[in-house]
């Protein structure tokens, strides 16, 4: 019990065009590199243990944010997992960072950067705690899966470990990666270690999925 296992979507169309981006959430799905990654990091949670199969359980709770690429990708996941009655939890607070209306490079360099109404790391961060702190009680007695997103889970993990913003600011969440953690008690007060899993990071092999030129020519107009 008490395991934290953290994982990223698998590849988007968003992460293989930008102007994705511009599209509503629904355009923003997993693509066969996406898919294809879903699967190898399936094949890893279904090694963990096998009590989480045990019909009538409660050894294990998945959570998800709002967003179709994240829906989708724990939808294969639990369902590689023989997990097909388990229904993830919806949390706004596992949603991506809001990046804003307009993407500089300056938003993922520095933590305090809020332009262009964007979220700050630092903000993303303050916002995981409270997701940390809604699952506490879970944690007492089940594993915990969550899938997120790459701004949202760098926070996170930077909250678990104790890092430095700059520290956070550095650390690389790939597509399809999953981290896991093991909370134990000092004093009383909770403490995570992170816990090193197989490989599981596929690289993406097929195609790129490109957004039709005339979508791009109608968001032009």
């Amino acid at each position: 019990m008490n395991r934290l296992f953290v994982m990223r979507h698998g590849g988007s169309t968003g992460n293989e065009d930008p102007s994705f981006y511009a599209l509503n959430d629904s355009a923003i799905c997993l693509t066969t590199n996406g898919v294809r990654q879903c699967l190898a990091s399936a094949a890893v949670l279904a090694s963990i243990t096998p009590r989480w199969q045990k019909p009538g359980d409660f050894d294990v709770e998945a959570y998800v944010s709002e967003y179709t690429r994240a829906q989708q990708t724990a939808r294969i996941v639990l369902d590689q997992m023989n997990l097909l009655s388990l229904k993830p939890g919806i949390r706004q607070l596992l949603n991506e960072r809001n990046y804003g209306t307009k993407y500089e490079d300056k938003m993922d360099q520095d933590p305090y950067f809020n332009g262009n109404d964007s979220e700050s790391a630092l903000n993303a961060r303050r916002r995981v705690v409270t997701f940390l702190q809604e699952v506490d009680a879970v944690l007492h007695r089940a594993d915990v899966i969550l899938f997120s997103h790459f701004g949202t889970i760098r926070a996170l993990v930077a909250d678990l470990l104790e890092m430095s913003d700059a520290d956070m600011m550095r650390f690389d969440v790939p597509n399809g990666a999953i981290f896991l953690f093991e909370r134990s008690f000092e004093a009383g007060k909770p403490r995570f270690s992170r816990k090193e899993l197989p490989p599981h990071i596929l690289e993406k092999s097929a195609s790129l999925i490109r957004i039709p030129d005339m979508v791009l020519e109608q968001f032009k107009g």
